[in-house]
């Protein structure tokens, strides 16, 4: 039986963001047909991490072959998506208390080294972010993804359910097509 990959959390501060954006452009390769240029550089995932950002690394002798993003959900809420009505925000940077993603920790740019996707690792990252979540207090854990990714189905199947989803043209985030981004949420 092989040996299954260890998982350990890192700060922002203390990740090597070079690695870890290099794994990311070429777990989201897989989506060249639908955005041109790459995911993410080193200083737009610090920037895209945020302060106090943790990140999930799995490597296996010495080599990183996944990765994810932990933050506070909040900063990641886009304005016109504020819960199922839509609700605006009373003021810029506040969020309702009622939103969905409100107290939620938030799982993004999860990455897998694609020789090992489909093998449960990214299954096993998105485990320990909500064992994570729970132990700290989080309410619930937030992602967002790409619905032409084909991943809402599989998120779903793990609990998650959409609370919002808004249509983007072509051009948006360097997208060569029109694209619906989705807000998901699972109580812990």
């Amino acid at each position: 039986m092989a040996r299954e990959v260890p998982l350990r959390l890192v700060s922002a501060e203390a990740v090597d963001a070079a690695a870890v954006a290099d794994l990311v452009n070429r777990a989201y390769g897989r989506y060249r047909h639908l955005f041109a240029g790459q995911r993410t550089t080193p200083s737009e995932l610090l920037a895209e991490a945020g302060p106090g950002a943790r990140f999930i690394l799995a490597e296996e002798e010495g080599v990183l072959v996944g990765s994810a993003l932990l933050a506070e959900a909040e900063r990641f809420i886009e304005p016109d998506m504020l819960g199922p009505a839509g609700t605006p925000r009373p003021s810029p940077g506040v969020v309702p208390a009622g939103h969905p993603w409100a107290g939620a920790l938030y799982f993004g740019m999860a990455a897998v080294e694609p020789a090992r996707m489909n093998g449960g690792l990214g299954r096993r990252m998105l485990g320990f972010a909500e064992e994570l979540g729970r132990g700290e207090g989080y309410r619930a854990m937030a992602l967002g993804t790409i619905r032409e990714f084909g991943l809402v189905e599989y998120y779903e199947r793990l609990g998650y359910r959409v609370i919002h989803e808004v249509e983007h043209p072509a051009g948006h985030w360097g997208f060569l097509v029109p694209h619906r981004y989705c807000e998901m949420v699972k109580p812990l």
